[in-house]
């Protein structure tokens, strides 16, 4: 890498007046991983051959540093300095400076060394000296030691302070997590286990240090160019294994993400069963109801009828007349002989007309009202809904044929129309007649009687419903208050009882007497108090 520098310095920077040595030696470099400053390419040299990192960049003279005036630190950076200051509670003064200012420091005080090691020569000391003036490498600043990000990071997240964990990781040389947790716990209760250290270390990647370090040892002797090779090989292996690692990683989240699918489609399967499973119940149940419904609606015609035949029965007593005679079940019809086959050839060609009975009694409007409003909320409304629907489709679309039928068999029309108890006798009241499965309103009855008579239903049933929340709500009434008068009389029951307890007691005098005595405390317990029984000499027990 220096050889290539120097050659491209020689290209770049070949003014006729300065040789090229002078040129690179005026530069000032700086390491891309660690951040230090070289201002010789002996220093940079060295620092390579050191830590194994090749990436240099030149810097301007005036580009500007911070100065601590507390402690001397120098540092690149702002965010630099926001570190050290944390690092370091007695810096709180930074001075703004240049990196000229530096240089300048730095060839101070390497001239500085050279007159003192030419006085100890002088002395009859001798020195070595290199061909920059500067002391020898030996004499030279130690580069600062490099600490892993991820061990420092752990231990921060572990507790410890980062002046003790960085010190730790110095001193193990960077052995380890084990290492620096067992360092810092045998250092624990050392004075100075909190002063900061003379270098700060570098924060580096274990990559990096890794690839740093196996270049030092293993490739010291190779070429620059077969030095960052290297380095270019391991950092490679490194990202191949992280990416290896990823990938990894990768596969046991998709895993995951495949048992969570699994688990979520399996819990909404099971969900999906629960709720057609209330459904169901849901529906058998509400069968079940319409079922003891309709038992308890039959009972109660029965019963109706058998009340109105007893009152005729006493209205005919009361006018003289004999009881009307009970109800004689019908015998089933015989059925009538085949009819002999016609000769006439006319009379065989003839339609045979069959008379088909109603299936229902058409029941006066009055009387369908009344069974209509028999049936519950939701029957009752879904039927005056659909039915005041129907009669306004007649009344729009008085010529339309197909609003005047309907077909019982369809779903909706069944659940709404058929279903209700009354329901189709309601319609036959109206003028409606079946054929078969279907529900024809002729052509020359009219629907303003229908709508009429459903708007009196809806009437009557809003009204009814009124009544019997009044009703509800007075039955509440009543019992409240009635609740209320018991509890007044049970209170003056208890209040008269107490009274005539007290008067007997006052009455009967007292039978025993009770002094309080203090009793003293000891170590802070509490005070109790005796009560002292005296013996009653009349009855001769205890007071």
């Amino acid at each position: 890498f220096f050889s290539a520098f120097h050659d491209g310095a020689l290209r770049r920077h070949s003014p006729r007046a300065m040789s090229a040595s002078a040129e690179v030696r005026g530069m000032i470099l700086r390491c891309a991983k660690t951040g230090k400053l070289f201002f010789s390419e002996k220093d940079a040299k060295s620092h390579n051959d050191d830590t194994g990192f090749a990436e240099f960049e030149q810097v301007s003279p005036d580009d500007k540093v911070w100065l601590c005036v507390e402690t001397g630190k120098v540092c690149i950076t702002e965010t630099e300095m926001a570190i050290y200051k944390k690092r370091d509670p007695s810096a709180k003064t930074f001075e703004a400076k240049t990196i000229e200012f530096l240089r300048e420091r730095h060839e101070a005080g390497q001239a500085k060394r050279a007159a003192a090691a030419q006085e100890r020569a002088a002395e009859g000391g001798a020195e070595a000296m290199d061909v920059d003036g500067a002391p020898a490498a030996e004499d030279a600043a130690p580069d600062p030691p490099n600490i892993s990000r991820e061990t420092l990071d752990q231990l921060l997240e572990m507790g410890f302070a980062q002046p003790r964990c960085e010190k730790a990781l110095v001193r193990t040389r960077n052995a380890g997590l084990e290492a620096a947790v067992g360092w810092l716990g045998d250092h624990a209760d050392d004075a100075d286990v909190d002063e900061p250290l003379e270098l700060m270390p570098n924060i580096l990647a274990q990559a990096d240090i890794d690839a740093a370090a196996a270049t030092k040892s293993v490739n010291a002797h190779l070429s620059p160019e077969e030095k960052q090779a290297k380095l270019t090989a391991a950092v490679e292996a490194a990202q191949r294994k992280k990416a290896l690692s990823e990938r990894e990683d990768e596969k046991v989240r998709e895993k995951d993400r495949r048992e969570s699918g699994k688990t979520m489609v399996k819990t909404k399967a099971e969900m999906d069963d629960l709720a057609r499973k209330r459904d169901r119940d849901s529906r058998k149940k509400e069968k079940d109801d319409d079922l003891r419904h309709r038992e308890y609606l039959r009972a109660q015609l029965v019963l109706d009828k058998a009340e109105r035949v007893a009152k005729k029965d006493k209205e005919r007593a009361a006018a003289g007349l004999p009881p009307l005679p009970a109800d004689v079940p019908k015998p089933a019809p015989t059925p009538a002989p085949a009819a002999p086959m016609p000769k006439d050839p006319a009379a065989a060609a003839a339609p045979r007309v069959v008379c088909v009975p109603a299936l229902l009694p058409v029941l006066p409007v009055g009387e369908a009202t009344t069974l209509m409003l028999t049936n519950r909320d939701f029957l009752l409304e879904g039927f005056v809904e659909t039915a005041a629907k129907l009669a306004d489709n007649v009344l729009k679309n008085p010529t339309e044929d197909k609003f005047r039928h309907i077909k019982t068999s369809n779903p909706k029309v069944h659940e709404r129309l058929i279903r209700p108890t009354g329901g189709e006798s309601f319609l036959l009241s109206l003028g409606w007649r079946r054929a078969g499965e279907m529900l024809s309103l002729p052509a020359d009855v009219g629907a303003q009687a229908m709508a009429d008579a459903v708007a009196a239903l809806s009437a009557r049933y809003e009204a009814e419903a009124k009544a019997k929340a009044d009703k509800e709500r007075e039955k509440l009434r009543v019992e409240r208050e009635a609740s209320m008068r018991a509890r007044t009389l049970e209170k003056d029951r208890l209040r008269a009882a107490m009274l005539a307890d007290r008067k007997e007691i006052q009455a009967r005098g007292p039978s025993q007497s009770i002094r309080a005595v203090g009793l003293p405390t000891n170590n802070g317990g509490l005070a109790v108090n005796r009560l002292n029984l005296e013996e009653d000499p009349e009855d001769n027990r205890p007071a």
